[in-house]
């Protein structure tokens, strides 16, 4: 399975990202260090965020925790920028 990811570390809740795709379409999601493990390892895992090709990708982190930044794509068709937003 192709993807790029970010380890985010540690995150607060209502956290927020903006995630910037250059380059191709892609599934872009958070996911904390249990899900991406399950990810990883070809199970059961739940994510937050979707599909998209439009950029930027705004998501929020739902709980405390630590957490993963993972876009699904290829990695020599796409770029990817994450920056926090501060409201």
């Amino acid at each position: 399975m192709e993807h790029l990811w970010f380890d985010l570390g540690g995150c607060a809740g209502g956290t927020k990202l903006a995630v910037h795709l250059r380059g191709s379409s892609a599934r872009v999601s958070v996911m904390d260090a249990d899900e991406y493990q399950a990810y990883l390892d070809g199970d059961e895992y739940e994510y937050h965020g979707g599909f998209f090709d439009v950029s930027p990708v705004v998501l929020e982190v739902p709980y405390d925790d630590d957490w993963y930044l993972v876009v699904d794509s290829y990695h020599g068709r796409i770029r990817v920028k994450y920056e926090e937003i501060f409201d």
